[in-house]
């Protein structure tokens, strides 16, 4: 299989008389690096050229100087690792870079273009003068329909003077893999005239001729954090944006759930020497107990049944960058020593291999726990304990911080205002009734509480009798608690979504109240288990991500 791969270059080994350098650019996407094998090595069979996934194939018949590689996230960062490993086995001499570009939808077409554009002109290889002997090429077939769209939209535009790429796997290809290059001048489209120059220019300019600012993640999460009015808040704020620029120094963040944990890891990261490297966010408590070395450091193909092929975890993925192990007090005590080894050698040793990898990652630490107490029990070791809380920093709960609600509220109704592009406004009632309660679940309770406000009311105007009963119980006396009187609007209600979010409501009051199990939460409910579990995992799957739910 290598001998023929190594065949294949030399017989299409690109620019050989154009001294050009060529430059692909491509998503990770759910097939990369490979297609799902696990049918076919459960009969013996080798790996064969249509279980590459659309990466990988185009890069078995075809070379390229640089490859730049975006990623959605850290699980497709891991990805994107795995296929430069490929390509360093087979001896390929391509420059692999990957670069972290993550959107909140990967359907949503503005949201997409604006980021890609922006992503695109912070590449070094983009910027002016260097694009001269440069040629540039974009492989469609990983991502979305609408991230491929975006990039037909950058390149027809002149924005990205790009080659478009589509891949033909073998089943459609005549039994091999085909590159198709497209010439959308032979299309027959209409040219997209766009308002910014081609990144060859660099210089962005909106329509009135003003040089554009960049927004990044940095500038919003100053806005959104700096601008609290709580004293103790900021002041915890300012605390991570001084030890952010100590690259190396761990950082614990103490807090309830919903507080914030890992926006401000994001802070620090943003504001810390390594914040062009990744960052990778990891909920401890989502791990399974018998995968959590696997997700962390890796592992090779055939360590484990179901290890169809080699993982470079979560630590390698976050090369260079940050890591942030959220929930940390959930990580089993048995994995413990060996996060305490990664920290101490910096390097981590993949689950059925001797090879230590090498690794540069500052850690930061997120729990709600008591891990004082649990040190006493002897649930979490000390030595990891130290070594994670060099520096600590604690966020206040929501009710310790009433001045934000009203500046939190309107970024969340902003956001959704944006999204759907409508007016939606809380009534002076609602804000009453915000200000009154007690919000266990901090602000995530509060972005979630504006969202079911939005989606049950027809009007513009939110009212009270679209509150999630929480809130709706804790604005009556002890004597009413119980008695509910159902009005309706005068505009009207969407009945269906604000009974969905009741009956959710109810769902995650149980699961807190339970401490996270779901058998308990069943009881609390009236429920049995299976019809609990069964609800939580088709009409409710967010709650599975947000709360800490164990079996």
């Amino acid at each position: 299989m290598e001998k023929t791969l190594v065949a294949r270059y030399n017989y299409t080994g690109m620019n050989t008389a154009n001294p050009a350098k060529s430059i692909l650019l491509s998503f990770v996407g759910n097939r990369d690096p490979y297609t799902d094998t696990r049918s076919l090595e459960s009969q013996g069979s080798e790996t064969s050229d249509d279980q590459y996934g659309p990466v990988l194939s185009l890069l078995s018949v075809r070379t390229f100087d640089e490859v730049v590689l975006f990623c959605t996230g850290p699980d497709y960062l891991e990805r994107a690792l795995e296929v430069e490993q490929v390509v360093r086995h087979w001896g390929q001499k391509s420059e692999v870079t990957h670069k972290l570009l993550q959107f909140d939808s990967v359907i949503d077409y503005e949201e997409i273009y604006h980021k890609l554009s922006r992503s695109l002109r912070e590449l070094p290889v983009l910027k002016k003068g260097m694009l001269q002997n440069r040629s540039l090429y974009v492989l469609l077939d990983p991502g979305t329909p609408q991230i491929q769209t975006c990039w037909f939209l950058l390149a027809r535009s002149g924005e990205l003077p790009a080659t478009l790429l589509q891949g033909i796997p073998p089943r459609f290809g005549g039994g091999s893999y085909r590159v198709r290059e497209i010439d959308l001048g032979n299309m027959a489209l209409p040219r997209v005239v766009s308002t910014l120059h081609s990144f060859a220019d660099l210089k962005v300019v909106r329509d009135w001729g003003e040089e554009e600012p960049e927004p990044t993640l940095r500038s919003e999460l100053m806005e959104l954090l700096l601008s609290s009015q709580s004293d103790s808040f900021l002041s915890t704020v300012r605390q991570a944006v001084t030890v952010a620029k100590y690259a190396d120094v761990s950082v614990m963040l103490r807090g309830e759930p919903g507080t914030g944990k890992e926006l401000l890891a994001r802070l620090i990261h943003e504001k810390s020497p390594r914040r062009d490297k990744p960052f990778v966010a990891v909920n401890c408590s989502a791990l399974s107990p018998n995968l959590v070395e696997s997700e962390l450091f890796g592992h090779t193909k055939g360590a484990f049944t179901g290890a169809t092929q080699d993982r470079a975890g979560k630590f390698r993925a976050a090369d260079g960058g940050t890591i942030l192990l959220d929930e940390i007090g959930d990580l089993p005590l048995e994995v413990q020593p060996k996060l305490l080894r990664v920290l101490q050698e910096k390097s981590v040793q993949p689950v059925g291999s001797d090879k230590e990898n090498r690794v540069d990652v500052r850690v930061l630490a997120a729990t709600n726990r008591d891990l004082e107490r649990m040190l006493e029990q002897g649930a979490f070791r000390r030595d990891l304990y130290d070594r994670l809380n060099q520096i600590a920093l604690y966020l206040p709960p929501l009710r310790e911080r009433i001045a934000d609600i009203p500046l939190l509220s309107k970024r969340f109704l902003d956001d959704w205002n944006r999204k759907y592009r409508e007016q939606k406004f809380l009534s002076k009632e609602v804000l009453d009734v915000f200000y009154r309660y007690s919000w266990p679940g901090n602000i995530r309770e509060l972005q979630n509480t504006i969202i079911a406000l939005c989606a049950s009311s027809h009007g513009n105007e939110l009212k009270p009798e679209c509150l999630p009963p929480p809130l709706r119980r804790s604005s009556l006396t002890v004597s009413d608690r119980f008695k509910f009187y159902p009005v309706i609007p005068d505009e009207g209600m969407d009945l269906r979504a604000l009974l969905y979010q009741t009956e959710r409501s109810y769902y995650e009051q149980a699961l807190r109240k339970a401490g996270g199990s779901r058998e308990k939460a069943a009881q609390l409910l009236g429920l049995n288990p299976p019809a609990f579990r069964k609800a939580l995992k088709e009409r409710f799957p967010d709650l599975l991500e947000t709360e800490e739910i164990r079996e």
